[in-house]
């Protein structure tokens, strides 16, 4: 092999090597998502209000919706279909489904005018950064998923990690990561 072939070699397997992602497998990390096929075992039963799908868990308690700091890390765990009556979840296991990762506009009721700087570009307040876990079980198939996040600055936001989920859910929920979740997927990059 000549001298220019095997310098283009080398440059092509450089290029190769830095195209490579790292997953990090870190649960305080932003970019270490939940696996599919994790595990949340509920501990002890919640109701869900009449006329109400959803209740909110933070610092480790239920919490009003009313009373939840968006800013800080906090859950919603939601069912499929609303009742006139209160409603018992069970403690079960349920098993993860479907997890979507996203970021959403966060309407707080603050005018925005053009050129007064009260966002950056004149773009939102702040972002939703959202992680809902679908999740399923054979016993109440009425549980719909659970829904993780904060509000955070849409320029340096990050999402929750899988410790801040813990935190939030208290000893309310049991996090089981699943088998072989070194090869979860990391996040989609900002």
């Amino acid at each position: 092999m000549n001298k220019a072939a095997a310098s283009l070699v080398s440059t092509a397997a450089l290029l190769l090597v830095a195209c490579v992602s790292q997953v990090t497998v870190d649960v305080n990390s932003q970019f270490y998502s939940v696996p599919l096929g994790s595990e949340f075992v509920l501990n002890r039963e919640i109701s869900i209000p009449a006329d109400n799908t959803s209740v909110y868990l933070q610092y480790g308690k239920l919490v009003a919706s009313g009373n939840v700091d968006f800013y800080k890390p906090h859950c919603k765990f939601e069912l499929y279909t609303i009742s006139t009556k209160a409603r018992l979840v069970k403690p079960d296991t349920f098993v993860v489904i479907k997890i979507v990762d996203q970021r959403e506009d966060v309407s707080v009721g603050v005018p925005r005018h053009a050129g007064l700087g009260f966002s950056y570009g004149d773009g939102p307040l702040h972002l939703t950064y959202s992680t809902a876990m679908y999740l399923e079980s054979n016993i109440q198939p009425d549980v719909f998923r659970l829904d993780c996040k904060r509000w955070d600055d849409p320029a340096i936001g990050e999402y929750l990690s899988i410790n801040e989920m813990r935190d939030a859910l208290g000893d309310y929920f049991t996090l089981k990561l699943a088998d072989g979740s070194y090869n979860a997927q990391p996040r989609p990059s900002r």
